[in-house]
């Protein structure tokens, strides 16, 4: 037996690294079937993981909101944004959005991530991330309260450009 450069006893003389890569697997490379399904368009839509460079992004815009920075806030989005808010409220472009964020850092809200997904539709390539965030705010009495938000959002070109958001107040535990 002769022992080639990666290590591999072999019957026969080892004629250099090009026994080497002449080893290394040429099995076809599966497109991504995905999983899961979207009622919308055609009814074929599945989906696979994105990139956590979108994890990020959002992390970013999460925390522009923390620090109550408008134009950072918006830096993150297209200038068409569009976010459906859990009340019905419909938010359309940046500057209603800039009025509306003044409005809100009012209540002095602070979000608290605790998960998120980003996902990419297998046939139209749509990036999306699903994330969940607990947002405490004071009321106008000074009461602290508690949401809990789930947000589905859609990337185009790296940006936010349209916003589902769900919530739900927390109870507190007495």
């Amino acid at each position: 037996f002769f022992q080639a450069e990666d290590g591999i006893r072999d019957p026969l003389w080892s004629r250099g690294l090009g026994d080497v890569y002449k080893r290394q697997c040429t099995a076809p490379v599966e497109e991504p079937k995905g999983s899961g399904y979207w009622a919308g368009g055609d009814g074929n839509e599945k989906f696979v993981n994105a990139s956590d460079e979108l994890t990020e992004i959002y992390s970013q815009w999460i925390q522009a909101h923390n620090d109550k920075d408008i134009e950072k806030v918006l830096s993150f989005e297209t200038d068409s944004i569009t976010i459906l808010l859990a009340d019905g409220n419909v938010i359309k472009g940046s500057e209603e959005h800039a009025e509306s964020l003044s409005n809100y850092f009012e209540s002095n809200p602070n979000w608290n991530l605790y998960w998120a997904l980003p996902y990419v539709g297998v046939n139209n390539g749509e990036e999306w991330i699903i994330a969940g965030q607990n947002v405490t705010s004071t009321n106008s009495d000074g009461e602290e309260t508690v949401t809990q938000i789930m947000i589905d959002a859609q990337f185009i070109d790296g940006r936010l450009n349209y916003i589902i958001a769900y919530d739900k107040e927390l109870q507190t535990q007495d």
